[in-house]
């Protein structure tokens, strides 16, 4: 087997990897997010963390994100719950069943969202969306994909749609721990001491805007302080395989 298809093979194998560290972790997601349990780091990183993480909540209140909202890696409704604010429905694809029994507790079933369990790259939209979001999601993505990925962002969006989406900035992590010399696989472990390899690439801002501009998004990019940056765009072209 050559270097590129046996890289190919353990990448394919990662990206199972990660759905499956997602799905056990579906219930300590939330500790990540506030701060809490293994995830306590002490008052002042903490008190960044949350300054920063407001920040990403209130560029998303104000991204203009409303009508027909798909979220990619909707996980535990952390965001959901935001988007609810403005949008007439949610999409909220995962692969994690897990994550949707804990987003259906947290949103107490709310009837404006529809859960779709599903694989991004295998999925096949069945309607056009005024907005598609996702958050902490982009990093999972690896590179070989990204471009698939994108494209299918921009035919799910119509015209004049807006997206969004905020990720960890790497100069922001003290946790992650690279495991391959393709810098985009890494080392995560759970409370129970078993360890997962996961799909973590870090892509500049330039090749972020490169693949929304050729799938006809224009996007503006921002950085928090130290830990996050966020995206808004709005497609300004259509695509020949524009979902109906």
């Amino acid at each position: 087997m050559s270097m590129r298809k046996s890289h190919s093979k353990e990448l394919d194998q990662t990206v199972e990897e990660t759905k499956e560290y997602y799905r056990q972790r579906a219930s300590q997601y939330s500790d990540w997010a506030h701060r809490t349990d293994r995830y306590e780091e002490g008052a002042e990183p903490e008190a960044f963390w949350f300054d920063e993480a407001m920040i990403l909540i209130e560029a998303l209140a104000s991204s203009g994100l409303s009508g027909d909202v798909l979220e990619i890696a909707s996980g535990t409704g952390i965001w959901t719950e935001e988007l609810l604010r403005n949008a007439a429905s949610v999409t909220a694809l995962d692969s994690s069943p897990e994550m949707h029994e804990r987003s259906r507790s947290r949103l107490v079933r709310n009837p404006k969202v529809r859960y779709v369990v599903a694989d991004i790259y295998n999925w096949v939209p069945d309607m056009s969306y005024d907005a598609v979001t996702f958050s902490f999601w982009l990093s999972h993505v690896p590179g070989s994909k990204l471009d698939d990925f994108v494209s299918k962002v921009a035919r799910c969006l119509k015209l004049g749609g807006r997206v969004f989406f905020a990720d960890q900035r790497r100069e922001g992590l003290t946790r992650e721990v690279m495991d391959h010399p393709s810098g985009e696989i890494a080392r995560r472990s759970l409370i129970d001491g078993r360890e997962f390899k996961i799909i973590k690439h870090f892509y500049s801002s330039e090749e972020i805007t490169r693949c929304f501009l050729q799938e006809g998004i224009n996007i503006n990019i921002s950085n928090t302080a130290t830990l996050f940056y966020y995206a808004n765009g709005v497609k300004y072209r259509a695509q020949k395989s524009q979902v109906p």
